[in-house]
Protein backbone atom coordinates (compact mmCIF):
# COMPACT_ATOMS: atom_id res chain seq x y z
CA UNK A 1 0.00 0.00 0.00
CA UNK A 2 1.25 3.44 -0.88
CA UNK A 3 1.74 5.87 1.97
CA UNK A 4 2.05 3.19 4.62
CA UNK A 5 5.18 3.86 6.73
CA UNK A 6 7.91 1.23 6.74
CA UNK A 7 8.14 -0.64 10.06
CA UNK A 8 11.90 -0.03 10.15
CA UNK A 9 11.31 3.74 10.08
CA UNK A 10 9.17 3.43 13.22
CA UNK A 11 11.44 1.01 15.09
CA UNK A 12 13.42 2.41 18.00
CA UNK A 13 16.20 -0.10 17.17
CA UNK A 14 18.47 -0.09 14.11
CA UNK A 15 20.98 -2.60 12.80
CA UNK A 16 24.55 -1.43 12.32
CA UNK A 17 23.98 -1.26 8.56
CA UNK A 18 20.76 0.76 9.01
CA UNK A 19 22.50 3.12 11.45
CA UNK A 20 25.35 3.63 9.00
CA UNK A 21 22.92 4.33 6.15
CA UNK A 22 20.86 6.66 8.36
CA UNK A 23 23.93 8.77 9.21
CA UNK A 24 25.58 8.24 5.80
CA UNK A 25 28.76 6.84 7.33
CA UNK A 26 30.43 3.46 7.01
CA UNK A 27 29.76 0.49 9.27
CA UNK A 28 33.40 0.79 10.40
CA UNK A 29 32.63 4.32 11.62
CA UNK A 30 29.70 2.99 13.69
CA UNK A 31 31.95 0.36 15.28
CA UNK A 32 34.70 2.95 15.90
CA UNK A 33 32.22 5.30 17.59
CA UNK A 34 31.14 2.38 19.77
CA UNK A 35 34.78 1.66 20.75
CA UNK A 36 35.26 5.37 21.53
CA UNK A 37 32.14 5.36 23.72
CA UNK A 38 30.18 7.80 21.55
CA UNK A 39 27.38 5.27 21.01
CA UNK A 40 26.33 2.02 22.65
CA UNK A 41 25.84 -1.24 20.78
CA UNK A 42 23.28 -3.60 22.29
CA UNK A 43 23.51 -7.35 21.82
CA UNK A 44 20.11 -9.01 21.54
CA UNK A 45 21.04 -12.66 21.28
CA UNK A 46 23.16 -12.86 18.14
CA UNK A 47 21.87 -9.52 16.88
CA UNK A 48 23.57 -6.16 17.35
CA UNK A 49 21.32 -3.11 17.57
CA UNK A 50 21.62 0.62 18.19
CA UNK A 51 18.96 2.88 19.68
CA UNK A 52 17.66 5.34 17.09
CA UNK A 53 17.29 7.99 19.81
CA UNK A 54 20.98 7.66 20.69
CA UNK A 55 21.97 8.33 17.08
CA UNK A 56 19.65 11.30 16.90
CA UNK A 57 21.13 12.81 20.07
CA UNK A 58 24.63 12.21 18.70
CA UNK A 59 23.97 14.38 15.65
CA UNK A 60 21.61 16.92 17.22
CA UNK A 61 22.89 20.49 17.60
CA UNK A 62 24.32 21.37 20.97
CA UNK A 63 22.42 23.86 23.09
CA UNK A 64 23.77 27.16 24.32
CA UNK A 65 23.74 25.77 27.86
CA UNK A 66 26.19 23.02 26.94
CA UNK A 67 28.62 25.60 25.54
CA UNK A 68 28.22 27.76 28.64
CA UNK A 69 29.09 24.89 30.94
CA UNK A 70 32.06 24.00 28.76
CA UNK A 71 33.30 27.57 28.90
CA UNK A 72 32.93 27.75 32.66
CA UNK A 73 34.84 24.49 33.03
CA UNK A 74 37.59 25.58 30.64
CA UNK A 75 38.18 28.90 32.38
CA UNK A 76 37.66 27.80 35.98
CA UNK A 77 41.41 27.97 36.67
CA UNK A 78 42.10 31.05 34.55
CA UNK A 79 44.41 32.56 37.16
CA UNK A 80 46.39 29.36 37.75
CA UNK A 81 50.07 30.39 38.10
CA UNK A 82 51.24 27.15 36.46
CA UNK A 83 49.44 28.18 33.27
CA UNK A 84 50.99 31.66 33.21
CA UNK A 85 53.76 30.38 30.94
CA UNK A 86 51.19 30.06 28.14
CA UNK A 87 50.56 33.79 28.31
CA UNK A 88 54.15 34.27 27.09
CA UNK A 89 53.96 31.86 24.13
CA UNK A 90 55.10 34.44 21.57
CA UNK A 91 58.19 35.22 23.62
CA UNK A 92 58.93 31.52 24.22
CA UNK A 93 58.62 30.59 20.54
CA UNK A 94 60.38 33.65 19.13
CA UNK A 95 57.32 35.16 17.45
CA UNK A 96 57.91 38.81 16.65
CA UNK A 97 55.16 41.40 16.47
CA UNK A 98 54.61 43.28 13.23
Amino acid sequence: MAGKPDKREQSPWLTVAEAAAYLRVSRDTIYRWAREGKITLYKLGKLTRIKRSELESLVSPKTADSWTSLSQEAFSDWDNPEDAVYDRWKELYGVREG
